[in-house]
């Protein structure tokens, strides 16, 4: 007996439904990765002999964090949702970066800093950074000035030396007093002539080259980047 040939609307029934067994027999499509971030955290390990007089918060220990979070790359639009953390703590939003600055228990300066980031639809974010040292002034302490005194400005490092920058402004006026970059260390002079009568003068410290390093893998954008710059301050009054 010969077989009827079959309407074409049942073939097409029969092609559809190949089609599907064929489909739940494949994996399922994977979701499309979310686009990186570009990451630039930058990192002040921080020590003032006093703040912001000559002689508040006296020998001060603290480190400054500041990360810059945009999405897919150095020119992407900032992200103001994600939640970052350092040494377990938040950091805020400000205008277009986190920030926190982390006080430190006294006599505590450590020698690493953890990240995280956090945000939704992706994985965190965790880092671990070296802190390659401290810089901290040990000349002068907070003090009033006798009129027609040098000021000595000397500093340590914790574990290698490195050339500085030495800076002093006119803390009421904005005014530049001093700067000598590079020196080899370990103390410059500023000559008493430089130093502005009846005012507030700060001294300030930082490494004339900085620690770097590009952060690599699938959540990091092109150049994105750690930066660690330690640095020291003090004010001292003058009569």
């Amino acid at each position: 007996m010969r077989l009827r040939a079959l309407p074409a609307i049942v073939l097409l029934g029969l092609a559809a439904a190949v089609t599907a067994a064929a489909a739940q027999d494949q994996p399922g499509a994977e979701a499309p990765k979310p686009r990186p971030f570009f990451v630039r955290v930058s990192i002040h390990p921080t020590v003032s002999l006093s703040r912001y007089d000559y002689n508040n918060d006296v020998d001060l220990a603290e480190i400054r964090v500041y990360v810059e979070l945009r999405l897919g790359s150095q020119e992407g639009p900032a992200v103001p949702n994600a939640v970052v953390t350092a040494l377990g703590r938040k950091l805020g939003w400000v205008t277009d970066h986190y920030e926190k600055r982390l006080l430190l228990e006294a006599g505590w300066r450590p020698s690493e800093i953890d990240v995280e980031i956090a945000a939704e639809d992706r994985a965190v974010i965790k880092e671990r950074f070296p802190i390659p040292d401290w810089l901290v002034l040990t000349d002068p302490r907070p003090a009033v000035l006798d009129p027609g005194q040098d000021l000595k400005v000397a500093w340590s490092f914790g574990r290698f030396l490195m050339p500085v920058d030495v800076s002093a402004y006119d803390f009421r006026t904005g005014t530049a007093i001093f700067q000598k970059d590079n020196q080899s260390g370990p103390a410059v002079t500023i000559p008493a002539a430089s130093l502005p009568p009846s005012t507030i003068v700060r001294v300030y410290i930082l490494p004339s080259w900085l620690y770097k390093r590009f952060l690599s893998g699938e959540a990091y954008a092109r150049g994105s980047e750690v930066n660690i710059i330690p640095w020291s301050q003090v004010f001292v009054r003058t009569k």
